[in-house]
């Protein structure tokens, strides 16, 4: 198989999925040749930094303008045709690239790149199957365009969702997000405990604000360490290196048991000791905590994708709601020390848990090539 996988920098998740995608191609048949394009910044790195950086911005700095630019072009159909402007130039720009590719099959894992997928159909007469994967657990019109094959969602709620976007419910396969085989393999507690300096004895809070390690972590933190029992907590950073910079300085002076670390390759390891993880409501991040049963607190989701994905998460009970963070010790407190509820919580997202999405996204891409290899024979045929 020859896979081109379209994706863009503006968070994790995006990346991650089109990796996980990769590695499942090449398990199965390994004389594959696949290929990720971190597409705008390929086409132009300068373009990449404008359009990454005023996102990233935006994001951290603005968010309600981004709610609004989030809400408007998905409910009332406003900015619809800049953005096409903007991913026409991006298709004519990577068409070469693709035409001298030649893959079988055409993959989005990002919103921008979804719709260069209909473009490339629409004005390039592109023959071959595509396929949009979707990392999120709502909808937005930006994902959503004619021309493309088929869409993979996150949770059967989005099924209903495209349908009313107007795509057909055969095109719609709530396979989940996929994520690298290589999480599946967790080590022993024991040593993952080990690894850490970290306690058996005592129950593990994790915070986190995703890859850019962002939201009020200090304040939730500061929160928590006046909770008066022992808890062991660890402080994911990200690539937020001033924020390492003032865990570890805490570190220091902390009564408590505080760890904190940056990027972590090995988050399997890590959430499967969480008692409770403290976290932005990432795709990504859901995912993975669904997989390894971690209960979850959420607080700040950025306005748009992050607060859609909060509300799947509290309207399944499967998650709870700190808000900003403010005053939450409290509400973790009594959290933690209802075993009962954790339980509940960890077998809810266990339910949830769609850990094998990678490798029925392969099998679907065999099938949509076969198809059209089909069609087109039956074509000449005809002829």
């Amino acid at each position: 198989m020859r896979a081109l996988i379209l994706s863009v920098s503006t968070g994790g998740g995006h990346a991650k999925a089109a990796e996980a995608i990769k590695e499942s191609i090449m398990k199965n048949e390994p004389q594959s040749e696949v290929q990720i394009i971190d597409t705008i910044k390929y086409i132009s790195p300068f373009l990449d930094k404008l359009v990454v950086g005023t996102y990233l911005k935006s994001i951290r700095y603005y968010p309600s303008f981004f709610k609004f630019l989030y809400k408007h072009s998905d409910e009332e159909g406003r900015f619809t045709k800049s953005s096409t402007l903007g991913n026409d130039y991006l298709t004519n720009k990577l068409y070469p690239t693709i035409v001298d590719f030649e893959p079988d099959i055409l993959i989005a894992t990002h919103a921008f790149t979804a719709q260069i997928l209909s473009i490339l159909r629409k004005k390039f007469q592109w023959h071959k199957p595509s396929l949009v994967v979707m990392t999120d657990y709502a909808s937005h019109a930006f994902w959503v365009h004619r021309n493309v094959d088929a869409y993979i969602v996150s949770n059967e709620d989005m099924v209903e969702e495209l349908t009313l976007r107007g795509r057909n419910k055969d095109q719609i396969y709530p396979y989940g997000i996929p994520i690298s085989e290589k999480f599946l393999n967790i080590s022993k507690k024991e040593s993952i405990l080990s690894k850490y300096n970290l306690s058996q004895d005592k129950k593990i809070i994790t915070i986190m604000g995703g890859s850019l390690g962002i939201g009020n972590i200090e304040e939730i933190l500061n929160e928590i360490l006046q909770i008066k029992k022992p808890y062991q907590i660890i402080v994911l950073t990200g690539k937020n290196e001033k924020l390492y910079e003032k865990m570890s300085e805490l570190q220091a002076r902390c009564d408590h048991c505080l760890t904190p670390l940056e990027y972590c390759e090995e988050m399997n390891d890590i959430l499967s000791i969480t008692d409770v993880l403290i976290t932005k409501p990432g795709g990504l991040t859901i995912t993975e905590s669904f997989i390894t049963g971690t209960p979850l607190a959420i607080y700040s989701a950025i306005p748009g994708h992050e607060v859609q994905n909060a509300d799947y998460l509290i309207r399944h009970g499967l998650a709870v709601d700190l808000g900003t963070g403010e005053h939450c010790g409290p509400l973790i407190e009594n959290l933690l020390e209802d075993d009962i509820f954790l339980h509940s919580m960890k077998e809810k997202s266990k339910n949830n848990a769609k850990p094998h999405a990678a490798q029925h996204i392969f099998e679907l891409c065999k099938e949509l090539i076969e198809e059209k290899s089909l069609h087109r024979d039956t074509k000449r045929i005809d002829l």
